[in-house]
């Protein structure tokens, strides 16, 4: 959006008039007034990009107008509402419902309710599946029936063609058959029905340039409004000259708009996100009565595993309505005397839940009391307490659990976490690791996977979806919102991905309120 307020088309001179602004004074969009002044739904919708990795500050405020020509500041203010888009997309039915405040920030009844509600752009996700063979077509080879293949162009609205698909060749073949094709719309047209596509038949050549034989313009709209296969003549472009000679057709069959089920549709759906947090208590963090520890309470800042607690968290949050977070601790030793790796920040084994993120770092400051550090830094038993907890769900359920942990160091039981890393692939769950200090983090790397596909050196077998996502805190020079936005960046591909494999689809918006004048 542009630094500066779009275009507004008043309805009546006195109405109202709903501003998005960023928090930090960025002025996004004006709304169409609305004649109401008790209430109305604002007729104008606003586009913003979401980004579930980052945390997207939004402020509502409401404007009595009087006069058009008036600056905004000589109108009348009627409240405002300062929000995120996660909390909106993370609400029930992605419907926000708040009380406006006054200039000074208190909420006040006098000042009535807003209400927000997150919808999609449709289409985003929207593909065309489609077969395309040929018959008759012609040919420049001497000998032989020509090697056949398709180029698939989009249509700029400058007039220029942009290629976004070529088939595979078919040899020595008149009646050429290519396999299925599967392209976003996005790709095809921009998602735009009647924007014109160009199918190319061209005649491989081995040693010379390939020939181009003919082509056929269509739309999208063209070949999903018929009822059975579509054939259209390929012929060449002569200017203001109908071409009239027999190139062969281009049949187009078993055209389907296919629709993957997208992240947001999933939230909006109830799609619960669970947060785990498991934290690094090993010996390697140093002493946390010392100012040079990782662990060391600031008083006048957090450290880094706070940070990184209060940064991931804050996003994930959003999306729990019971905001309750299980926490746990690895590598200590406990006041019994019992070194564990996986338990409970609170010390209550059969209740490790805590409320909210500032439960989380209250539990967390807590256990540093209770706790010696101790180690070796092994994260096979959190992985494996993350994944007996997915198990508990029920088959199908609208719920998926992301597991943080936060470490300052290399695992030590490499092997085994791999083997946990890759049974936990058909669990719904998302593990992400940040690393704090400056330790080598070189086996994190290998663990995530980007470069390589995870395989275990012990069974032999290797991972069957991306779960693992690491981040180190020192590359993000520090700064939370940087380690949140490169940390959760894959999660509503992964969250997407392990639904869509095991069948589950998203469930209808609940419903919400749709009496806006009330």
């Amino acid at each position: 959006m542009g630094r500066g307020d779009l275009i507004v088309v008043d309805e009546e001179v006195s109405g109202s008039e709903l501003l998005l602004d960023r928090l930090r004074g960025l002025r996004l969009s004006k709304t169409t007034s609305t004649p109401s002044m008790l209430g109305g739904r604002f007729s104008k919708k606003i586009e913003i990009d979401f980004l579930f990795e980052t945390v997207q500050h939004v402020r509502f405020t409401l404007y009595d107008v009087d006069s058009p020509n008036k600056s905004l500041d000589q109108q009348d203010f009627l409240g405002f509402h300062e929000t995120t888009l996660g909390k909106i997309v993370g609400s029930k039915g992605s419907c926000l419902m708040e009380p406006l405040a006054s200039s000074k920030g208190a909420s006040d009844k006098r000042y009535g309710t807003i209400k927000v509600l997150a919808e999609e752009v449709q289409g985003t996700n929207d593909a065309l599946r489609f077969t395309l063979s040929g018959t008759k077509l012609a040919t420049k080879d001497w000998l032989g029936k020509g090697d056949k293949y398709i180029r698939i162009k989009r249509k700029r609205k400058d007039g220029g063609l942009d290629v976004v698909y070529e088939t595979e060749v078919i040899k020595n073949s008149k009646d050429p058959a290519w396999r299925a094709i599967e392209l976003p719309l996005q790709k095809i047209n921009l998602g735009q029905m009647d924007m014109p596509i160009v199918f190319e038949l061209w005649d491989w050549n081995a040693m010379s340039s390939h020939d181009f034989m003919g082509q056929v313009v269509c739309t999208v709209q063209d070949l999903v409004k018929g009822t059975g296969p579509a054939s259209f003549p390929f012929k060449k472009p002569k200017g203001n000259v109908q071409d009239t000679k027999d190139r062969g057709l281009l049949n187009i069959t078993h055209v389907q708009l296919v629709h993957q089920p997208t992240f947001f549709e999933y939230v909006a759906g109830g799609c619960r996100i669970n947060i785990l947090v498991a934290v690094d208590f090993t010996a390697s963090n140093e002493d946390p009565r010392k100012p040079d520890s990782l662990h060391y309470m600031n008083p006048s800042g957090l450290n880094q595993y706070q940070l990184a607690i209060a940064s991931v968290g804050e996003i994930l949050e959003k999306y729990n309505s019971s905001k309750q977070f299980g926490c746990y601790g690895f590598g200590a030793k406990l006041p019994d005397g019992r070194v564990s790796h996986c338990f409970a920040l609170n010390g209550k084994a059969d209740r490790p839940e805590v409320h909210g993120v500032q439960g989380i770092l209250d539990a967390y400051a807590a256990c540093l009391q209770t706790v010696t550090l101790y180690g070796p830094t092994n994260f096979a038993d959190i992985i494996t307490m993350a994944n007996d907890k997915c198990k508990k769900t029920r088959p199908g359920s609208q719920e998926y659990y992301v597991l943080l942990i936060i470490t300052d160091g290399e695992i030590t039981d490499m092997d085994n976490t791999i083997e946990k890393i890759i049974d936990s692939c058909s669990s719904p769950l998302s593990i992400v690791i940040v690393g704090v200090g400056n330790a080598d983090f070189g086996k994190m790397e290998e663990l995530d996977g980007d470069d390589h596909v995870l395989r275990s050196s012990v069974s032999g077998r290797q991972v069957t979806r991306d779960i693992v996502q690491f981040v180190a805190f020192r590359e993000c020079n520090k700064d939370g919102a940087e380690l949140a936005s490169r940390v959760l960046a894959e999660i509503p591909m992964q969250l997407t991905t392990y639904m869509i494999s095991n069948n589950i689809q998203p469930c209808p918006r609940p419903s919400v309120d749709s009496d806006w004048n009330q």
